[in-house]
């Protein structure tokens, strides 16, 4: 799954790149966009990395032993 996620950002990277080409886009504000877009492209990449490949558990037990003694 995360292989078919990456390829779809890596075609819509491709794209963004040739629309760029072809309409002349100057330097200096593909450098403004690409500071911009920095910002939460780094948050992004430090919220995965925080998250460290945890999942939520598929199930819990309906039935969670108590272990307080009375």
């Amino acid at each position: 799954m995360k292989h078919r996620h990456y390829s779809h950002c890596v075609i819509g990277v491709a794209v963004a790149v040739a629309l760029v080409v072809l309409l002349g886009v100057s330097g200096s504000t593909i450098a403004v966009a690409a500071i911009t877009l920095l910002c939460p492209l780094m948050m992004f990449v430090m919220m995965r990395s925080m998250m460290g490949g945890q999942r939520a558990p598929e199930h819990e037990d309906p039935h969670p032993v108590n272990h307080s003694s009375r």
